[in-house]
């Protein structure tokens, strides 16, 4: 036998035989937990143990995935038994054997409830086995573990942080003809045991989502990806086999030509050649959707069509090589989800990749269809990415950070001019709502979307959204202005104008005077008024303003009694920044004029700043209950 062969045969037996130590997995007959710390005694159920393991052997003879997960769970209050007490055996959704499934309910005095494997169901359509535990009552703990085999999978998430605490968690890999690479929360630990590594931690605490957090980014996880050498994941690698040359799937090169010239882009600046273009394709081409067919293109100038979203990303790149229009691939990742790895590609994150043009310091976002040629995409403002040259295939910068645009840029206004009912028990106003910047894009893309959706209640509900937010009001004589996709280059306020009825509730007689709950007309607020506390720092998705003025007729045979509860001066001073609510209101003749500004300049506070921010953030929901007092003559 030649050393070859040897070693091939060798690698084929380890390789079995650590496939084999998972398949005869365990629990210990008496289980043994780590004790409940105090501060999780009153938890209404804590995760005693959350243990995975995954086993993946690639080879000439091996092509197969071993998961093995491990739960247990001590309910404490009865309300959580129906969160835990059912149970898929399911991993991946690639499932292709079930090789072992075992639960058991262990009680209080000790005792522990094997469940029958008559118990386990299998699911028609997709064979995925379950089972039920019954008979669950608080106090009990509820175990089961099972193992799957399946087609390995080139990458997965695995979270283990939930809504209760987990004392124990540890995520095990082995296996032969493949390497894992691991991207793991900092809470993590590694250690090693023979062939087995291991990742763990304790004392997870319960996931509490908060406004305005990067929540999905902070949950405790674990990405791992097998690699079997070839390296792609590397930023340059992965970038040249992709992008270093545009090509297409449903035209040719020389239609893409054809575009291009039928554009008529000579004489013009590089930016009203990329303006152009990007207009043309954002308000002419359609991604294909999944389980749709695409059709060959004939010619790419012929009104709206449908392509794959990588034959549109491409064309953009064509356009700008044959117009020698210098650009860079840049990629990043939305900041609320994640944060990027500057040497590497994470598969299972979401990366969003895009075009940056160093001559005009502008982005061309091909998969953002409401997002015109200028702006990044707010989710990726203040975060790192990286940029790649196809022209020079190379990296440009590993570095590479997505600037926050100000906030003058996102300017939501409104202008009301507000009366009384002939009844003088209801507001009646006529509004003007317009918003700029990245709220203005977002709009108009939804305009179109609900326009072409034709139906009459979901267009009246998003123009009602739009005014009033969640207000019951009725709305009518609506005017949109400024909808066209183009306004979006020149920043053109979107403007929406209706007449708005309120009901009875927005006035109230109290012997002879009137109260006028004109707050309501800025439409509903949201606030933070529960949240009292702060565990993480808040981000916002954009710096913004608001901007709000009323115009209100004092009707005949009244007289102002009191404005007070309108007036608000609440400011948080930061370094170079302001971040403030402030409102006034002037008499003039029979008329009220009440104006509000709010503006947040910035799209980070650390939580040392939360108090202040907080009482900035709830004067617009405090403005929103504010009253005038007419007083009868």
């Amino acid at each position: 036998m030649n050393n070859n062969n040897f070693f091939l045969i060798a690698f084929f037996i380890i390789g079995m035989l650590r496939a084999q130590e998972i398949k005869r997995y365990e629990w210990e007959t008496l289980p043994k937990f780590q004790a409940i710390p105090e501060q999780f005694t009153s938890q209404p159920a804590v995760v005693l143990l959350d243990k995975r393991w995954v086993h993946t052997r690639i080879g000439q003879y091996a092509f197969a995935t071993f998961v093995m997960n491990h739960f247990a769970v001590k309910i404490n209050k009865a309300e959580q038994i129906n969160n835990f007490n059912k149970v898929k055996a399911e991993d991946n959704g690639y499932i292709r054997k079930l090789r072992d499934f075992h639960a058991r309910i262990i009680k209080p005095n000790g005792q522990i409830v094997v469940l029958p494997e008559d118990r386990i169901v299998e699911r028609e359509i997709d064979k995925i086995k379950s089972i039920v535990f019954e008979g669950v009552e608080a106090g009990d703990i509820l175990e089961y573990y099972y193992i799957l085999k399946e087609i390995p999978t080139a990458f997965s998430v695995e979270v283990f942080q939930k809504e209760v605490p987990v004392l124990d968690a540890e995520f095990i890999y082995t296996g032969s003809g493949v390497n894992f690479q691991i991207d793991a929360s900092s809470e993590f630990k590694t250690k090693t045991d023979g062939d087995k590594k291991y990742y763990y931690t304790t004392n997870i605490e319960p996931f509490k989502e908060e406004a305005f957090s990067r929540n999905k980014k902070e949950i405790v996880k674990l990405f791992y990806s097998l690699d079997t050498g070839g390296n792609f994941d590397n930023w340059l690698n992965f970038l040249s086999l992709r992008y270093k040359k545009p090509a297409f799937n449903l035209f040719s090169k020389s239609k893409a030509r054809d575009f291009i010239e039928n554009l008529k882009l000579d004489g013009l600046s590089t930016d009203q050649k990329l303006q152009k273009l990007d207009s043309y394709i954002k308000q002419n081409f359609d991604f294909v959707e999944r389980g749709e067919s695409a059709k060959k293109v004939k010619d790419l100038n012929d009104g709206k069509q449908k392509l794959q979203p990588s034959d549109v990303f491409d064309l953009y790149g064509f356009t700008m090589k044959e117009l020698k229009i210098p650009y860079y691939i840049v990629v990043g990742v939305d900041r609320f989800i994640g944060e990027i790895n500057s040497d590497r590609r994470i598969k299972g994150m979401q990366h969003e990749i895009m075009y940056y043009i160093p001559e005009t310091k502008k982005f061309i976002s091909p998969f953002e269809e409401y997002l015109a040629y200028g702006n990044p995409m707010y989710e990726l403002q203040s975060s790192r990415g990286v940029a790649y040259s196809p022209e020079k295939n190379r990296m440009e910068d590993s570095n590479f950070l997505f600037p926050v645009v100000e906030a003058a840029n996102t300017i939501i206004s409104t202008i009301s001019n507000v009366s009384l009912n002939s009844a003088v028990n209801a507001l009646v106003v006529k509004k003007e709502a317009t918003a700029t910047g990245y709220r203005g894009a977002i709009e108009r893309n939804q305009l179109n979307y609900f326009k072409t959706l034709k139906e009459e209640k979901e267009t009246q509900d998003f123009y009602k959204d739009l005014l009033m937010g969640k207000e019951e009001v009725k709305i009518s004589n609506v005017i949109i202005e400024n909808e066209n996709f183009d306004a979006n280059y020149t920043n053109t306020p979107l403007k929406v104008s209706a007449d708005i009825s309120f009901t009875a509730e927005s006035v109230e007689e109290a012997g002879n005077l009137l109260v006028i709950n004109i707050g309501k007309v800025i439409g509903s607020q949201s606030n933070l008024y529960q949240e009292e506390t702060r565990s993480r720092d808040l981000d916002f998705y954009m710096t913004k303003k608001y901007q709000h003025k009323i115009i209100f007729t004092i009707p005949e045979g009244f007289s102002v009694e009191s404005y007070e509860s309108l007036v608000y001066d609440k400011k948080m001073q930061t370094p170079n920044e302001t971040t403030f609510f402030v409102s006034s209101v002037v008499q003039q003749g029979n008329q009220l004029i009440i104006t509000t500004e709010e503006s947040y300049s910035k799209i980070h506070f650390s939580k040392e700043q939360y108090q202040e921010f907080r009482m900035v953030y709830n004067a617009s929901a405090d403005f929103f209950k504010g009253s005038i007092v007419l007083k009868k003559k």
